[in-house]
């Protein structure tokens, strides 16, 4: 099930969207395709980060011992 479309605004200088709307034109992209994505994306990465320094400290496994 598609999850329904919501609208979000949010502030940018000049320059990043002019940088935005060239980069989306140039290849064919939605930009507000481009821009979920890339907040996905960094959301994912932050998560990654995250739940790496949670593990840090772990004690390893020694696959070879095993």
């Amino acid at each position: 099930m598609e999850e329904k479309p919501v609208n979000f605004s949010t502030t940018l200088s000049a320059n990043t969207k002019m940088l935005l709307e060239r980069f989306c034109k140039n290849r064919g992209i939605k930009m507000n395709h481009f821009v979920e994505a890339a907040i996905l994306e960094s959301l994912e990465d932050q998560l990654d980060v995250e739940v790496a320094n949670q593990r840090d400290g772990e004690k390893l496994v020694d696959w070879k011992k095993t």
